[in-house]
């Protein structure tokens, strides 16, 4: 089947890359996805639903020349589509992430006017991937710009809406046949953010093997220094699965808890919906892992479906963010 996500083909090529897209999401979804729980708990929400006006340029901060890039909203939606989608995926779907990526933005410029972060020198962004979504910027592509020009411009001004406000922006590559809710991955209940069926084509499943010494370096190594201790086959042990295979909780050595996000971290796993199995014969651990990403919001391999079943953009949308609106700030 043709791979329309850009993403994942560069991954495959080695394993060690396999959590460029997954953590890079998580990352910057995941602060926003607990204050507007915290916001919806709190009735922040006003009955009267602010007005917002439409963005026109985007200030991004370029941390190696450490200067400010100008752009304007349309080429960083259709910059951020290329770093993140094939030319090739379904229009409806470009869109869908285009208003994600619209959505995405307003948050950020509102947080900003709030609370700004030193680092920014006053933008939005900064070219730091670790801490803000991917841009293909500058150069000359060896793509075609035009389909995500296209979206972009089909879609600027257009933004998810929960009780007025700009929604916390949650995607992934793939979700297998459902995704989680944001109760389920960060322990905290957002709305807008359940757990939902997709429909992709196939199950995406990636197996990833380790030999003892290979999981041993990966999980002593870091800043918390898990010792491990006695034989390989009771270095990690299940302590709470979903009923969807999402992995809560494991225990290190039968002495340490971590997260299943954490343990897919360090393992590069693509996500934290996996099984594992350890052969003394062979010496080799051996995961098999479901779905790409988070797991929350958005499945873009489960929003082309749709788009290719006929589904409209803000259909996407409202099937992968329940109970949002659609804003058009145009």
């Amino acid at each position: 089947m043709k791979d329309y996500f850009k993403g994942l083909v560069l991954i495959t090529a080695a394993l060690l890359l396999f959590p460029a897209v997954p953590y890079i999401t998580g990352a910057f979804f995941e602060q926003e996805a607990v204050e507007a729980a915290a916001e919806a708990e709190a009735g922040a929400f006003s009955e009267e639903p602010p007005e917002y006006s439409p963005i026109s340029e985007v200030y991004i901060y370029d941390i190696v020349s450490e200067r400010v890039l100008t752009v304007t909203v349309e080429e960083y939606i259709a910059a951020a589509l290329a770093s993140q989608l094939s030319s090739e995926a379904e229009p409806e779907l470009l869109k869908a992430q285009g208003v994600l990526m619209y959505t995405y933005l307003m948050k950020r410029r509102l947080e900003e006017a709030e609370n700004p972060t030193p680092e920014l020198c006053g933008c939005d962004i900064s070219t730091d991937s670790s801490k803000y979504p991917r841009l293909a910027l500058g150069g000359e592509p060896s793509y075609d710009l035009e389909p995500y020009r296209d979206a972009a411009r089909e879609v600027v001004g257009v933004y998810c809406a929960y009780g007025g406000e700009p929604i916390s922006v949650a995607y992934c590559y793939s979700a297998g046949s459902r995704t989680e809710s944001a109760a389920t991955v960060l322990g905290v209940d957002v709305p807008y953010l359940t757990s939902v069926p997709t429909e992709e084509p196939d199950s995406y499943i990636t197996t990833v093997t380790y030999t003892s010494d290979e999981v041993f370096a990966r999980l002593t190594t870091t800043p918390d220094g898990y010792v491990l201790l006695g034989g390989a086959e009771g270095w990690i042990k299940e302590k709470e699965t979903t009923s969807g295979g999402y992995v809560r909780s494991v225990y290190l050595d039968s002495r340490f808890v971590v997260s299943g996000t954490e343990l897919a971290r360090l393992l590069n796993l693509p996500s934290a919906r996996f099984t594992y199995r350890y052969s003394a014969a062979t010496d080799r651990f051996v995961f098999t892992v479901s779905g790409s990403g988070s797991l929350v919001g958005l499945s873009q391999r489960g929003g082309n479906a749709l788009a290719a079943q006929g589904y409209n953009y803000k259909e996407i949308l409202l099937h992968f963010f329940p109970g949002i609106e659609i804003v058009e700030a145009k």
